[in-house]
């Protein structure tokens, strides 16, 4: 049985909300803005406060978004093609707002710029970003333009806090904010039901255009709750109490000063009854929020029973997507059990004087095929966690790479050669020509070339840990496969692969020896037993004499000895 105090939280987060600083002090804030600055010249009026706080008040100007519930397509305004994914290249944005927004667009930049700098100070200061009708639409779309220069993971996140505003855009422009994990927290919308102009979109006819994001605080007369879950906030906006909105004046502004004081004076009075009787504990729950922002009365309806079942099938889907992260911590933990088992088996190897490639290529024993379940777990995982990091948006993408590329990368490099192994144990001829790669592997590499520049001179820690490490290249077995299929050709082939192969076989030696010279292989490699020192004597035995390289004179001079101790200087 759920508790009823578990799904509670959206009348007690409405309670803790009216009563926390940043909402009063934002309302305050678009008070004096239309005191000192009634008409928005400027948009916007910046006031320092104490302890380290700085709110961005932004005005409404005299002008009204009545019957301008026109879209607009984000592939005008290059500004927020950052929010845009793979799944969602595009959304709307209403049209009527996004032109005030450009048309002051040289001074917000300027104001983004600053606060963007403020944030990277040693003490960064809390930034409030709020506006009232017109104002708030504006705060909503300089929030999320802000969030653009701001590494969430290092730094105080904005807070926008609007009042009385309408919806900004439609249902991609919600998944595209969605898919910043951090972002949803950052946005606080104040809406009465008594106030006309946050549905000034949201009329019959549109409908389903619109959604919203971020968290509502519903306002009435009976009380207030939070609410995140888009389709109930939206036919809140479209049915509950259309008759009683009272009609005003925008430009003047939805008196929430007012509503805010009153609400927190029940608050603490402990106005709210729980519903009890013979529901369960998570619909009483939910009709005591409904209850509070006024959508509902005492006596139930067929409307108020639909009403509940969607918001009960809104809250069961948090909840399972609650079980699905405890699932995936499981997860990560049982991949990090399986790329310790292959840490064992390749020590093992070693011991046994050949490498863990060779071992698992052969695979003569129950070990091996053990390690082959743990090579499908683990890639599994990372195809899963690749192509949900590639349909992030860049900027978000980005920063979750950072965090888990080393571990990615390790990956990589452990496994792949274990799926090459297979690849060519089951008859293949070219791993990378064939397209035979999975992509995966592709993308991890790709994004630590990116983050991460060649040394041209490795250090003196990456020369001594040598022995520990992995080949840095995790293709590198399949260049050694396809190098010894080079060897027979130039035995077997036909007369133009005769003559095509020692060339191909000269850039595999170069690479080789790029490689070793920047100890970019695992000592591994020397093994007795090993597919690279096979190749290196088959290659003796088919390219013409005398010859001499780079290469083979490194080995000739067991030169890969001292390599192993990372005690040999390259010239």
């Amino acid at each position: 049985m759920v508790s009823q105090n578990k799904f509670s939280s959206g009348l007690e987060s409405g309670n803790f909300v009216l009563n926390s600083d940043p909402v009063n002090r934002a309302w305050c804030a678009v008070e004096q803005q239309r005191q000192i600055n009634p008409n928005a010249e400027p948009l916007y009026n910046e006031i320092i406060q104490p302890e380290n706080q700085i709110i961005i008040a932004f005005g409404t100007p005299p002008s009204s978004l009545e019957g301008q519930e026109g879209l607009v397509s984000s592939k005008y305004f290059p500004h927020f093609e950052f929010l845009c994914n793979k799944s969602n290249p595009v959304f709307y944005i209403n049209e009527a707002a996004i032109t005030l927004f450009q048309s002051h667009y040289d001074d917000l930049l300027l104001l983004k710029n600053k606060l963007v700098e403020n944030s990277k100070s040693k003490t960064p200061p809390l930034i409030i970003i709020t506006g009232q009708y017109v104002g708030g639409i504006v705060a909503t779309l300089f929030t999320l333009w802000l969030l653009e220069g701001f590494n969430v993971l290092k730094t105080k996140r904005p807070l926008c806090v609007t009042f009385s505003s309408p919806f900004v855009g439609d249902e991609h422009l919600r998944k595209c904010v969605l898919e910043f994990s951090t972002w949803k927290s950052c946005f606080l919308h104040v809406v009465s039901d008594q106030d006309h102009t946050p549905k000034l979109f949201m009329s019959r006819n549109t409908f389903g255009a619109y959604k919203p994001f971020g968290t509502f605080l519903l306002c009435s007369t009976s009380g207030s709750a939070t609410s995140e879950d888009p389709d109930f906030i939206s036919e809140q906006f479209v049915t509950a109490n259309s008759l009683s909105a009272q009609t005003q004046d925008p430009n003047l502004g939805f008196p929430y000063g007012h509503i805010l004081e009153d609400l927190k004076r029940k608050a603490l009075c402990n106005v709210y009854k729980s519903i009890g009787g013979e529901r369960d504990p998570l619909e009483a729950s939910i009709i005591t929020q409904l209850l509070a922002v006024g959508v509902v009365s005492q006596q139930q309806s067929p409307d108020t029973n639909n009403l509940v079942g969607k918001m009960k099938k809104h809250e069961t889907k948090l909840l399972i997507q609650k079980m699905k992260n405890s699932d995936n911590d499981k997860r990560l933990n049982d991949m990090k059990i399986c790329m310790a088992n292959l840490e064992w088996y390749k020590k093992d190897s070693k011991r046994q004087n050949i490498g863990y490639y060779d071992r698992y290529r052969e695979k003569g024993n129950e070990s091996d095929i053990n390690v082959n379940g743990y090579k499908k777990k683990l890639m599994n995982y990372w195809e899963d966690s690749v192509t949900e990091v590639e349909n992030k948006p860049q900027m978000e993408g980005a920063h979750f790479r950072v965090r888990w590329l080393w571990g990615g990368t390790n990956y990589r490099r452990m496994v792949e050669p274990l799926h090459i192994a297979d690849y060519y144990k089951d008859g293949g001829k070219n791993y990378i020509s064939d397209g035979k790669r999975p992509k995966h592997f592709i993308l991890l590499e790709e994004w630590l070339k990116k983050k991460d520049k060649p040394q041209e001179v490795p250090s003196k820690a990456k020369r001594e840990s040598v022995g520990a490490s992995l080949n840095e290249d995790s293709c590198f077995w399949a260049h050694v496969e396809e190098a010894r299929i080079l060897c027979t050709l130039v035995k077997n082939g036909s007369v133009e692969e005769k003559e095509r192969a020692p060339q191909e076989l000269k850039i595999f030696e170069a690479y080789v020896y790029g490689s070793l010279k920047n100890y970019a292989l695992s000592p591994e490699i020397f093994l007795e037993k090993s597919s690279f020192m096979q190749w290196l004597k088959e290659y003796k035995g088919v390219v013409e004499q005398p010859y001499s390289s780079l290469l083979l004179d490194f080995m000739k001079e067991r030169n890969h000895e001292a390599y192993q101790k990372g005690e040999f200087i390259f010239p």
